[in-house]
């Protein structure tokens, strides 16, 4: 199924997960899909692996754990999470060398916390891990003093019009699980 892609999220300079001159990072692109769907592209690299061949699954979890996250930026781009549980399940070693698609969704939330679910899927659609995850809502600057613009930005470049995935039906079923 391709879904519409709505915005594109922004970057940071150094984060694990998104940043865009942290040579350690997946250097991940975040983009707001139709359906209240969020959607991380990523490549990884050697220097993410565990076993040769396979991505670490620290990384993993970590992909799963930001993309999941964003999800409550779709609806309030002023909000922020910090993760209080993250639960994954690895039912394939993620493949290293290539481009992959993290999918996550918001699934409730009240004033203190939210609740979300997501998985990673290579691009020929197989699902190599699922999550669920529950986050305290937190001001931005309860996180950090930083709130610069050329630390926290909108990447220029092209911007996906469609992504596409196989899998889109296993966000119900997760929601379903974690409720």
């Amino acid at each position: 199924m391709e879904l519409k892609v709505t915005k594109k999220q922004n970057n940071t300079t150094d984060c694990i997960v998104c940043g865009l001159h942290n040579d350690a990072s997946l250097h991940t692109r975040f983009y707001e899909l139709e359906g209240n769907i969020i959607c991380g592209i990523f490549h990884n690299e050697n220097r993410h692996q565990s076993f040769p061949g396979r991505m670490h699954g620290g990384m993993t979890s970590a992909i799963l754990d930001e993309t999941i996250g964003r999800a409550v930026m779709i609806k309030d781009p002023d909000q922020w999470g910090v993760t209080g549980e993250l639960k994954v399940r690895f039912l394939k070693p993620t493949p290293l060398g290539q481009d992959l698609l993290c999918f996550g969704k918001l699934i409730s939330e009240n004033s203190r916390l939210f609740k979300g679910v997501g998985y990673v899927e290579t691009l020929d659609g197989e699902v190599v891990a699922t999550a669920e995850a529950t986050y305290f809502k937190l001001d931005l600057d309860k996180i950090t003093h930083v709130t610069d613009e050329s630390i926290w930005f909108k990447e220029d470049g092209n911007c996906p019009t469609t992504i596409k995935t196989n899998n889109l039906s296993l966000l119900d079923t997760l929601e379903k699980r974690f409720k």
